[in-house]
């Protein structure tokens, strides 16, 4: 990133729009020299866009059907890369910092969401619509700052707090001034009734009490939302990211303190000097001493879900550092997709989460070189044009997890389930094994057919975890052929558990487990030492297969984890390296 560099911009012709603040109007620092240098012509590429579509929306001399022309000009402009009037000039950076990057564009399309509805003038009538408003409006600014910094999603909802929580505290400030000059209302106006009061209060040069009590209301809203807020410092690995948020974070609580002892409606409140100075000596403090743990790729992997003692560890460990860094690159991908389908957030969240990575690994594809990537997608970049790794498996990885998404899925059909099966793990063994250094035709059937039995084997594992989640991935014909009602596991999949016939069901996925696994070892035909990592993964998979049938699937041993001992593991990826022929 250290070449790009901000264009220079043709002032837009007398009548066209054009940005009529800056940055040093902002109660909140935009780009500073805590941010590393490299990412700082993007933020302020993306805040040039931003600022010159909200003052689009905001100017009082144009009619709403010109604003929402020119905002679709701009997006025209964003999503093209082309346009020749000279207004357009900062879309077209914006395009070609997402094109330098990799981010996605969907971060500034959502604030001009936000920023057509500003245009036609709409109110806010609940908490509620306010804060889908600050979704799309002020959200979309932390998420690109999070994905342009290589941050995970983990960091999203924090980061979502405190968005909305400085856009709010914006509203308050100039409540006046958008009620009088935009005849906007952004604050709640079923709470103005509430409070035995009206909007049009806010015409006064003094907050009535009702207008002060809808204001402290808002307020009390606020400082909840920057309480969840201060967990973000802690979620952040960049050190400049983590010290600007944890600045932001004590300047948004400076600033709520000072709406409640002044009145907005007065005058212009903000922080002063000496308030401003102690929120960034205090921020940078606090950002100093809330430092996530370093993660290297392979602590990572031993530190998510799963994986932390995972089947996979050793013998991606063991591999040449090149490699090594490949796959863990690819695996720190899944892992990405995977937390996305099993997080908390709504399921249109989790959509545009996923279809904000299909449009990165897109973009990644798109891109001259890795050296163009930055963070995490580097290694990840590397790794597609090293070893020649397709694009469509990366889109089958993300289509699996979408599957979980849209579903979630309970009892489907055994064809539904090999599509499952071939998406999020007969995928990834494609991916592996081109980075093993194998991409035949004999190599992928066999990948294909180790990944259905490794996934088969992790849903009978994970039986009761899945119910518990809402899920049950075993087939619909097996329960129907042990006498289990579909329709009762698919409204409750937790009624599995308990059901006599369970143990029947899972033994007879288990023999087709086996079967993959054995047809797996007779695609191998003759034994190549580049496979030993995926011989590794087959042996020690099987080994947890067997264990699960000693064990068995009865209501009183669901809850007992097996697991393969660190030094089976170690043993086996060992050997195997060593030119062990695998066995079952």
């Amino acid at each position: 990133m250290a070449d790009f560099h901000l264009s220079v911009q043709t002032p837009a012709k007398p009548g066209e729009p054009t940005a009529r603040k800056g940055m040093e109007g902002e109660n909140f620092p935009v780009a500073s020299r805590l941010i590393p240098a490299p990412y700082r012509p993007h933020v302020l590429a993306f805040y040039a866009f931003a600022r010159l579509a909200d003052d689009i929306a905001d100017d009082p001399h144009v009619e709403p059907d010109m604003k929402i022309a020119q905002m679709d000009a701009l997006e025209r402009a964003l999503v093209s890369g082309i346009g020749n009037q000279p207004w357009l000039a900062p879309a077209l950076t914006l395009k070609a910092t997402l094109t330098a990057t990799g981010v996605s564009g969907v971060h500034a399309r959502q604030l001009l969401q936000a920023f057509r509805r500003d245009a036609m003038g709409s109110h806010c009538k609940t908490w509620q619509d306010l804060v889908l408003y600050c979704r799309y409006s002020a959200n979309p600014v932390g998420r690109f700052l999070l994905e342009l910094h290589g941050e995970g999603i983990t960091a999203s909802p924090a980061s979502d707090a405190l968005c909305t929580a400085l856009q709010i505290l914006n509203h308050i400030q100039d409540c006046r001034n958008d009620w009088v000059e935009l005849g906007r209302c952004y604050l709640p106006t079923d709470w103005f009734k509430e409070a035995g009061g009206s909007v049009e209060h806010l015409v006064e040069m003094e907050a009535t009490p009702p207008v002060r009590a809808v204001i402290d209301r808002t307020l009390d809203n606020v400082d909840s939302l920057l309480r969840r807020a201060g967990s973000l410092p802690r979620q952040i690995a960049n050190p400049g990211l983590r010290l600007e948020a944890a600045v932001i974070v004590e300047m948004a609580m400076a600033l709520s303190r000072q709406l409640r002892r002044r009145d907005p409606l007065a005058g212009k409140v903000q922080v002063g000097p000496v308030g401003r100075l102690a929120a960034v000596l205090t921020g940078v403090l606090r950002g100093m001493s809330r430092r996530p743990p370093r993660l290297t790729p392979e602590s990572s992997l031993a530190r998510a879900g799963s994986c932390g003692t995972s089947t996979f560890y050793w013998p991606l460990r063991l591999l040449g550092q090149r490699r090594r860094r490949a796959m863990f690159a690819i695996y720190g991908f899944c892992r990405a997709v995977d937390d996305i389908a099993d997080g908390q957030e709504k399921q249109d969240v989790k959509r545009g989460a996923l279809i904000d990575w299909m449009r990165r690994i897109d973009a990644m594809y798109g891109l001259p070189g890795p050296g163009r990537h930055h963070g995490r997608l580097r290694d990840l970049a590397a790794a597609m044009r090293r070893y020649n790794l397709p694009q469509a498996e990366f889109h089958a990885v993300i289509d699996g997890m979408m599957m979980d998404v849209d579903g979630p899925i309970r009892a489907p059909s055994v064809g539904t389930l090999a599509q499952y099966c071939r998406r999020v793990a007969g995928a990834v063994g494609l991916l592996s094994i081109r980075v093993f250094g194998r991409g035949d035709a004999g190599a992928d059937a066999f990948a294909l057919a180790l990944g259905e039995a490794l996934q088969l084997t992790n849903i009978l594992r994970d039986v009761e975890e899945d119910a518990k989640d809402g899920r049950c991935y075993l087939p619909e014909e097996m329960l129907e052929d042990a006498g289990i009602d579909v329709e009762m596991v698919q409204a409750d999949p937790q009624s599995v558990l308990t059901h006599p016939a369970l143990p029947v069901v899972c033994d007879a996925l288990a023999d087709r487990t086996q079967a993959a696994f054995e047809q797996a070892l007779s695609l191998i035909g003759k034994p190549n030492r580049r496979l030993w990592p995926a011989f590794a993964m087959m042996m020690l998979y099987h080994r947890l297969l067997v264990r699960l049938r000693q064990r068995g699937w009865s209501p009183d041993v669901l809850g007992q984890r097996t697991r393969l001992s660190g030094v089976e593991k170690i043993g086996v990826a060992l050997a195997c390296a060593l030119g062990r022929s695998p066995r079952l």
